[in-house]
């Protein structure tokens, strides 16, 4: 089963990640309700691995973290087009996506060791854009994010499954965050 741990927006957080999406230039809009902030992809994994994860995650007493937004962000390293908005790495965020990748690890999932760059992604494309729509997007880039912040209070157990439209996600748990 294809799985991942993630935070859910705040609806006022959402609202606005909508209207920044409505004037990007380019790209294919990531729907309303995909819109999260993933802190550790799972990939492939039995549901051994998922139910022990569950047990892992119900008994930590995990922390609420603050989620302010910074500015709109590419993955410039990726072939294909991904623009996020950017999320400011707090001590409390960054300390709860390392307690829940270190969950992850004992329960049995194989995650990759690559620096937390927390974010919620807006568009995706099949390619890099060109021309003038580049030119927009790229004059877009840093420029800080007017998305009101809030406090993660809920952690998210997701089952993705892709379709020929993209990806469905399916909440699978939820976990309070004290």
């Amino acid at each position: 089963m294809r799985a991942f741990i993630a935070l859910p927006l705040a609806d006022t957080a959402v609202d606005a990640l909508l209207r920044v999406q409505s004037l990007l230039p380019v790209g294919k809009p990531v729907p309303e309700e995909n819109l999260h902030i993933t802190l550790a992809y799972l990939g492939e994994v039995p549901e051994e691995v998922l139910e022990v994860l569950h047990d892992l995650l119900e008994a930590a007493p995990l922390r609420a973290a603050d989620v302010a937004f910074g500015a709109l962000g590419t993955f410039a390293e990726m072939e294909r087009g991904l623009t996020f908005a950017e999320v400011i790495p707090s001590d409390a965020l960054t300390a709860l996506q390392s307690k829940v990748a270190q969950l992850a690890r004992q329960a049995g999932a194989e995650l990759p060791r690559r620096r937390f760059h927390p974010h919620v992604t807006l568009l995706r494309a099949n390619k890099q854009p060109k021309g003038p729509a580049r030119d927009r997007l790229a004059a877009a880039m840093g420029i800080p994010l007017d998305v009101p912040g809030f406090t993660a209070r809920e952690l998210r157990l997701y089952q993705s499954t892709l379709t020929p439209t993209g990806a469905r996600h399916e909440v699978l748990a939820s976990y309070p965050l004290s």
